[in-house]
């Protein structure tokens, strides 16, 4: 019986040391977390003076007295495009001083959709003063321009025919507006005139760096200096140099940093890129780079987000936070831009959407986000909380089946 006791007293004591040995570790791995979390939050707070989080503060306080601001009495606007076979139109909401999406109109393009998914970011554009809207007529090769008025509703000015196929992605700056062609792989520039009237560029066309290269965005770079194309297939960024008479030079094609280049936007002088890695699960990520004289350099390499094809993104008004859509994971993930460029990974899942989220943009306020669901059909409406997150708010419904671009003032 003593040696039985013994047996047993021994036994316990040792499973008295490994328990005591695994909470250490388990208290050990707890703190290191916090320790990583405090530390990346004290990194985005920027000791309390990151304007981006500052605006999400403001905004509350001034809801939580009812004097909730948009900058004038009539709002602000959301609009996107119904790529509809035949015959296209652009779908215009109010946005609502609660951020809530009003349905406004729908006004024919003067072209026509393809009836499904474009895959591009950028399919239309609104200029800097917001007085004109552009937008791509994939299905009859041409791009349309349209008034603004102070009420947010759209006028039809002109409609252009583009020398090549399937135009997915416009940009502008200024009196420039320069088109991506997918399916003839190039580029063409236009001058815009009074009445929105869109003239040719001698010398704009330019080809991308191959054949089938499924290109899905086009941008200027924030100064107009450069044009910037990122290509899917090839994992390759082009950047075309803008002349003074609006023309570009031939492009100049870098290797991207990370796989299937798709969407991407500017912060704090960065360019923030989606790597949608063929859509395979898990293995997306994003980019930031630098884009002196107009060649691409990462600064921190590809960071892994965790979520399948990372294709849409979005800064926020000061450039501290990216949000990315993740169109096969059904979610958005978000990203802390830092001073000098780096990128960090805040949530991989910072919200989730409906099905297939494809464009995203981040509202004139700098607080509500509004992302478009391909497969759904509607657009998610959220809220910016602290540190990156979103909190949905609402929904809208019964767009189109093809509807693609979002674009907001």
């Amino acid at each position: 019986m003593k040696k039985m006791s013994f047996f047993k007293i021994s036994v316990a004591a040792a499973i008295l040391v490994s328990f005591t040995a695994c909470k250490k570790n388990n208290d050990h791995t707890t703190t290191n977390v916090n320790n990583a979390k405090t530390g990346m939050e004290e990194m985005i707070s920027e000791k309390g003076a990151n304007p981006d989080e500052a605006s999400i503060t403001q905004t509350v306080t001034l809801a939580n007295t009812g004097n909730r601001e948009r900058g004038d009495d009539d709002g602000h606007y959301l609009y996107t495009e119904s790529n509809t076979l035949g015959t296209n139109s652009i779908i215009g909401y109010k946005i609502k001083k609660d951020g809530t999406l009003q349905w406004q109109e729908q006004v024919l393009s003067g072209g026509s959709g393809t009836g499904k998914s474009l895959g591009s970011q950028g399919a239309l554009v609104i200029d800097k003063e917001h007085e004109w809207l552009y937008a791509v007529n994939a299905g009859c090769n041409s791009v349309s321009s349209f008034k603004i008025d102070d009420k947010g509703k759209l006028t039809l000015a002109h409609s252009a025919d583009v020398d090549g196929k399937t135009p997915v992605s416009v940009t502008v700056h200024k009196d420039l507006l320069y088109v991506l062609n997918r399916a003839t792989d190039n580029i063409q520039g236009f001058k815009i005139g009074s009445g929105g009237m869109m003239t040719p560029i001698e010398g704009s066309m330019q080809p991308l760096s191959s054949t089938g290269v499924d290109a899905p965005q086009i941008s200027f770079t924030p100064n107009g200096d450069w044009i910037i194309v990122t290509e899917k297939a090839t994992n390759i960024i082009g950047t075309f140099k803008v002349k003074n008479d609006g023309s570009v030079n031939a492009g100049t094609f870098t290797a991207s940093v990370g796989k299937t280049p798709f969407g991407f936007d500017f912060s704090r002088n960065y360019m923030i890129v989606s790597n949608a890695a063929g859509g395979m699960s898990g293995a997306g990520s994003s980019t930031s780079y630098t884009t002196y004289n107009g060649k691409p350099a990462a600064i921190n390499g590809a960071v892994a987000s965790e979520q399948a094809a990372p294709c849409w993104i979005a800064t926020t008004k000061y450039g501290r936070f990216a949000y990315v859509t993740n169109t096969a994971s059904n979610n958005i993930s978000s990203y802390y831009v830092s001073p000098w460029g780096g990128l960090y990974l805040v949530h991989g899942e910072a919200a989730k959407t409906d099905n297939g989220p494809i464009d995203i943009v981040v509202s004139k306020n700098n607080y509500d986000v509004y992302e478009l669901n391909g497969k759904s059909n509607t657009i998610g409406w959220y809220q910016r909380k602290p540190f990156g997150e979103l909190i949905l708010k609402g929904t809208a419904t019964n767009l189109p089946l093809s509807t693609v671009g979002l674009a907001t003032y």
